[in-house]
């Protein structure tokens, strides 16, 4: 289901923020319960395959984080089976987005004449399975602790940040779930966040998908442009991924904020950076403070000289290329 779509913001978001707060009038566990209800609904808009895909990756992790927790003491079991777990998400999100690209460029290269295959790559896959990585380091480091079943299923399938983030720590997320001053109505948030949702609105339909236009436009009539149309469309690609997406990230956090859980900052005017370490800085903050947690840090950082520091940098961002993905 897209955010700016008639049947979410009139009929679903609505519903969902009503019920939501009735639900919690009964208990907290119910409100939980409506909104993971609400998660697979969302989700569903994409076709049974997808949702099916999302459910077995689900079934894998918790049972992986379950299993975390029954070799409790063991230390060198319990990050045995951490490390096969994310090894088999990473397989599995490289697999699905890279096999077929691989296998072109195999036969172009060698002359080979292998085929390729007609996968089912599941919408938000890059990202539940970012979330999915952090919850199972989160119960490694038992920083999950009292954080049952519900909290996870909502933790992975709470639908504003369901298929392009922000990625979210689970304690972060879960506390505000748990937090009984939250769960009535608060007329500023709903201000708020209705604010935040059509400032998200007008950069996808107006800013967006106007530049998305100019560009298509520029592909496929090149024989027709000049080289001031390809500046210009090179300026428009780079407008047209940021409002984008941080129009959809508008919307995804307007639409929790309604709902009283604050979704961490994604993006801070990247364009208006002054150095390249500023801007990413500024882009896509979730993705760039999950990779620094869970993949430059563990590295080392920069604690090693600063060659290390230049390999680790490096391996950061070939992580983050190879999630974006090749298209």
């Amino acid at each position: 289901m897209r955010f700016n779509s008639y049947g979410y913001i009139f009929c679903f978001l609505p519903v969902v923020i009503a019920g939501y707060f009735w639900f919690n009038k009964f208990s907290v566990f119910m409100g939980k319960l409506l909104l993971i209800a609400a998660g697979i609904l969302f989700y569903a808009y994409a076709g049974w395959e997808m949702l099916s895909a999302l459910g077995l990756s689900i079934l894998f992790n918790y049972l992986a984080a379950t299993a975390i927790r029954a070799v409790k003491g063991k230390r060198r079991l319990q990050k045995a089976v951490l490390a096969v777990t994310v090894f088999v998400n990473a397989a599995i999100l490289f697999g699905l987005k890279y096999y077929n690209f691989l296998v072109e460029n195999m036969n172009h290269f060698f002359r080979s004449d292998f085929a390729l295959k007609n996968l089912l790559i599941p919408l938000g896959i890059s990202f539940y399975t970012f979330q999915q990585i952090s919850w199972l380091v989160s119960v490694y480091k038992e920083g999950a602790a009292g954080m049952g079943l519900s909290d996870y299923l909502l933790y992975i399938l709470y639908f504003p940040k369901l298929l392009m983030g922000p990625v979210m720590e689970p304690a972060e997320f879960v506390s505000q779930v748990n937090d009984g001053s939250l769960k009535k109505i608060d007329w500023d948030n709903i201000a708020c966040g209705i604010k935040i949702f059509s400032y998200g609105l007008f950069k996808k339909l107006i800013l967006a998908d106007t530049f998305e236009r100019a560009v298509s436009w520029g592909y496929f009539n090149y024989d027709a442009t000049t080289s001031m149309d390809w500046f210009l469309m090179m300026l428009f690609y780079t407008f047209e991924i940021y409002f984008d997406f941080s129009g959809y990230v508008d919307m995804a956090t307007g639409s929790s904020l309604m709902l009283n859980i604050t979704l961490p900052v994604n993006f801070d005017s990247p364009y208006k950076a002054l150095s390249i370490r500023d801007f990413w800085k500024r882009w896509h903050i979730s993705l760039t403070t999950f990779l620094t947690r869970y993949v430059y840090i563990p590295l080392g950082g920069s604690r090693r000289g600063k060659i290390r520091t230049c390999v680790n940098i490096m391996l950061v961002f070939c992580v983050s290329g190879i999630w974006h993905g090749c298209a």
